[in-house]
């Protein structure tokens, strides 16, 4: 594999130190440049690029690679990753949301249909 410039650029020895940073890959610099609007948790009127996104607590783990090595392997295009981590975030963020709020809380269902009459009271 060659880097680009010429071929004195390309031999370096390991571990020099250049002017440049670490080298990044084009997915990853197109996903650090990509920014969008998720209206949602700590990103709330934020506009917040994919990458970071990618590497919010609302991605977990496995979800990032897999989609990371689908996108790198050209089997997603941006857009479509954009599409899943807005997806994603979003959901999780609602679903945190609710699982904070006493009313909206799984917790709180079962009390529904105690609070029904059953009848018996009402008979004269």
């Amino acid at each position: 594999i060659k880097v680009k410039g010429s071929d004195k650029d390309a031999v370096t020895v390991a571990g020099e130190e250049d002017d440049k940073p670490p080298k990044e890959e084009p997915c990853e610099t197109a996903l650090k440049t990509t920014v969008v609007d998720v209206e949602v948790g700590e990103f709330q009127g934020h506009r917040v690029s994919v990458w970071d996104l990618l590497h919010s607590q609302y991605i977990p783990e496995e979800n990032r690679k897999e989609l990371l090595e689908l996108y790198e392997a050209g089997e997603l295009t941006l857009e479509q990753v954009k599409t899943v981590v807005t997806t994603i975030v979003t959901k999780a963020a609602a679903a945190r949301a609710e699982q904070k709020s006493p009313l909206d809380g799984p917790e709180a269902e079962p009390t529904g249909t105690e609070a029904e009459p059953t009848g018996t009271e009402a008979d004269p």
